[in-house]
């Protein structure tokens, strides 16, 4: 009776450790706020709103699970709104079917055949008014942290002023300094004083061939 008396004790004890534990995680959820980052991840995510409207780099998802991809635009659109980017997207785009058709068997006298099948699903993210660092910054968060199974492909446009060409001439001294050493090394150099390289490959007559039917003999 005294071993019965003590299990129904430690039993009813650890019920009321239980129960205990239980209304303290109700107390805790009713009466304590989680912090914005944390209810923000069951939240729509954040956007900026466009000033101009100018798109300066489109970004193609593609993924054959859609919840990779889904989850993976969601990631991307959170990133760009910490980085002070506005965002569009994501916008669907038409999937892309695959099939092929094999035979079921290597036989030679098949009789029937096997089709496959693959959808690829895709999906399109804007960002507009956005400068060339930070969108920079943005793609390569998002090579950096790439989740598998998704493929990304970018376009990327950047707004240079009118004196673009100038610049680009300006830059090419540099350049031309930075390999002289380089192409010094390619300069034709006479052999002899008195005759120039390119009448010496004048000169020079190529040797008489005799593989077979390379002549053409007169009757």
């Amino acid at each position: 009776m005294v071993c019965l008396s003590l299990r129904y004790i430690i039993k009813c004890y650890d019920g009321l450790i239980i129960h205990d534990r239980a209304n303290r995680l109700d107390w805790v959820n009713e009466e304590l706020r989680l912090p914005r980052n944390v209810q923000a991840i069951y939240l729509r995510p954040l956007r900026r709103k466009a000033q101009y409207g100018l798109p300066v780099c489109d970004l193609q998802l593609r993924s054959y699970n859609v919840q990779n991809l889904e989850f993976f635009a969601d990631f991307a659109l959170r990133a760009a709104y910490y980085l002070k980017l506005p965002v569009s997207g994501p916008v669907p785009l038409p999937r892309i079917v695959e099939r092929w058709t094999v035979p079921r068997s290597n036989f030679v006298h098949k009789k029937s055949q096997e089709n496959f099948e693959r959808i690829t699903l895709r999906r399109l993210i804007q960002i507009k008014d956005g400068s060339p660092q930070a969108v920079q910054a943005w793609l390569a968060f998002l090579r950096k942290h790439a989740f598998y199974g998704v493929g990304m492909k970018a376009n990327v446009w950047e707004h240079e002023s009118i004196d673009v060409i100038k610049a680009m001439d300006a830059a090419i001294a540099p350049a031309e300094k930075s390999l002289q050493h380089r192409f010094a090394q390619f300069n034709q150099q006479d052999l002899e004083p008195g005759i120039p390289l390119s009448k010496l490959v004048d000169t020079i007559q190529p040797n008489s061939s005799r593989a077979p039917l390379t002549g053409v003999r007169g009757h």
